[in-house]
């Protein structure tokens, strides 16, 4: 009787990697997304000057903290992506530890939205908006990892 079968788990492995892909791939793409604003190719954003070189970082520092914070969540994400990869996390604690990543990512871009969310031109961003999507990416590849119960 198809009433009485067996409730089966998903393939925790299959989750484990299709957690880990989406995650990278969002923190990648988040991560291109900053250096792009950070840099101001191919465009500049509207309220904020591109580098002049690795001195400015320190004398612009308050300028770009929310900038460079979703850069550092997205090389965290990478890291704790290669954990859930490589069997060293387990999948409840990396999904968590993504989602907040994700969320932190999206945040920080969110926030500075007033300042990097349209180009000197009036267009949006291209940057801003590719480093949203790498943080929706990375809360998805969380979430798809807590489907993949060990």
């Amino acid at each position: 009787m198809a009433g009485h079968r067996p409730v089966v788990a998903p393939n925790a492995r299959a989750a484990r990697i299709s957690g880990t892909a989406f995650a990278v791939a969002g923190a990648v793409a988040a991560l291109a997304g900053v250096i792009s604003i950070l840099a101001g190719v191919p465009n500049a954003a509207r309220d904020l000057a591109p580098l002049a070189g690795p001195g400015d970082v320190l004398s612009r520092f308050g300028q770009m903290a929310t900038v460079l914070s979703a850069g550092v969540s997205a090389v965290v994400a990478i890291g704790v992506a290669a954990l859930l990869a490589g069997k060293r996390l387990a999948p409840p604690a990396a999904a968590l530890e993504l989602f907040v990543l994700g969320l932190a990512i999206d945040v920080c871009i969110g926030g500075a939205a007033g300042r990097i969310g349209h180009s000197a031109d009036g267009g949006v961003l291209a940057a801003a908006v590719v480093c949203m999507m790498g943080g929706a990416a990375v809360v998805a590849g969380g979430i798809v990892a807590a489907l993949g119960r060990e």
